[in-house]
This record gives structure tokens, sequence and C-alpha cells, in this order.
């Protein structure tokens, strides 16, 4: 009620200040409410046109074509990470192939290699001392133990194709031959 109507019904103007402050009382609760509820209702549209917005950049794509791309790019990395640790363990083996065979002496690495049989050797479950004892086999075996032992020695020094191998000159050999032949002396003979 309004103010006037109390005026109307002769109420005095005490009467009328503690009407209108027991009708706040009742009424203050409700307004509390009625503004709390337009507040989660705002909150409500603003959600509403945020989700809304969010979909519309989902509008013409294929869920079912994500789902698929997303699966064959899971299926692309595992493949690559296979092939990787592939790789890996091969070069491990190779290293591991190529130390064996230095530690046995062995004198051509590729020929050695294309005698073994590397498939087998490379599912090993104990590598190295498979290797090794395919090594000792070739090396110990007819027809492939010229590929193991020591290099063969280089010549540093001049040869005739008698046999005599003799040592090369240097410029305080050369000095002294030529002062025995100035004296007359004859060359001087190296001790063997």
């Amino acid at each position: 009620m309004k103010r006037e109507d109390l005026e109307k019904l002769g109420l005095t103007k005490e009467q009328i200040d503690s009407v209108c402050d027991l009708n706040n009382a009742d009424v203050q609760p409700l307004k509390d409410e009625m503004q709390k509820a337009q507040d989660d209702l705002k909150a409500a549209q603003d959600k509403v046109a945020t989700t809304e917005s969010a979909l519309k950049k989902f509008d013409g794509v294929d869920a079912e074509a994500l789902k698929k791309q997303i699966e064959d790019l899971k299926a692309d990395l595992k493949k690559n990470e296979e092939t990787h640790a592939s790789e890996i363990a091969s070069r491990d083996f190779n290293d591991r192939l190529k130390e064996c065979i230095t530690s046995a002496n062995g004198r051509n690495a590729k020929a050695i290699t294309a005698l073994l049989d590397i498939d087998a050797l490379k599912v090993s479950k104990n590598q190295k001392e498979d290797i090794a004892a395919a090594l000792k086999k070739l090396a110990e075996a007819e027809d492939s133990k010229f590929l193991f032992g020591d290099s063969e020695p280089t010549v540093t020094d001049s040869g005739n194709p008698i046999g005599v191998v003799t040592k090369k000159t240097s410029a305080s050999d050369l000095e002294e031959a030529s002062m025995r032949a100035a004296m007359g002396l004859p060359a001087a003979k190296e001790e063997k």
C-alpha cells in the first residue's frame, strides 16, 4: 500500500511509519532474493552466449573425421617411435659388431660381416658373447682365418727384386759416403 492510501484510512503519521517499516521488513528479503535471482539469470545468459559462440566455431566440423585424424596421428607417432627405436638398436648392434671385429684382430670388417649370420646375431639375447663366438669360429675356420690376425707389415725401406732390403739413405749417410769416397776408403758395411 501507498502512504496516501493509509492517510485516507485515517491513520496517523506514526502508525503509517510503523506499517511501512513492517512492510519493508517483509519485502526486503523478497527484494534480496529477487536481486539474487536476477544476477543468477544474467550469469546463466552469459554462459549460454559464450557456449553458443564457442559452438559456432565447430559448425561444419565433422567430429568423426577429427576422431579418425587423431587416431591416424597416434598410429603415425607410434610407428615413428618404433622406427626410431629400431634404428637405435641397429646402430648399437653395428657399433658392437665393429668393436668385436677390431678386438678379434679382423683385417676386413666388411668381408667378415658378410660371412656372419647378422639376423641371428641381432635377435640374440647376449649379442656380445654370440658375436665373439661367431668371430672365433670364423678365425679358426680354414677358409676364413686369413681375415684375422695382425695387419700386413708395410715396407718403409726400399728393396731390390732379389730380396735384399737396404735402408733409405739420409743426408748424414750421404755425407759420410762422399767423405769415404774422397779418402779412398771402401763403403761402410751394415751389420745385421
